[in-house]
């Protein structure tokens, strides 16, 4: 009997330190609200030289990313410059039938003409 309760100490001594080990690791790892510094987000004026659509040459997947064009509307704009040649001024996207005046004043910054 007196060696099953020395087992058991035993036992219990190295659950004990395994759950100090453990929860000293939590604490080591865990990282503390304190040191959180706040998210700057990247600067998107270069970004956005890349999402930019340029009406007279932009395929449908290209169109496709400007608001509230779909497959639909970009087959429609590139069917309309197909027939009437390419466009003067964003602006004139709006006479494309499917696009609305709205839609096309969503673009700021997004859509342009050479």
């Amino acid at each position: 009997m007196p060696n099953q309760k020395h087992r058991e100490g035993l036992f219990f001594l190295l659950c004990l330190a395994a759950a100090g080990i453990c929860a000293g690791l939590a604490f080591r790892f865990a990282v503390p609200l304190q040191a959180q510094t706040p998210q700057t987000l990247p600067d998107t004026k270069a970004l956005a030289e890349y999402t930019q659509v340029e009406l007279n040459t932009a395929d449908a997947d290209a169109l496709c990313t400007l608001p509230g064009v779909g497959p639909r509307n970009a087959q429609a704009i590139l069917d309309y410059r197909a027939q009437y040649g390419p466009f003067a001024q964003v602006e004139d996207a709006a006479q494309v039938p499917g696009i609305t005046r709205a839609m096309v004043d969503s673009w700021a910054g997004q859509a342009y003409v050479r």
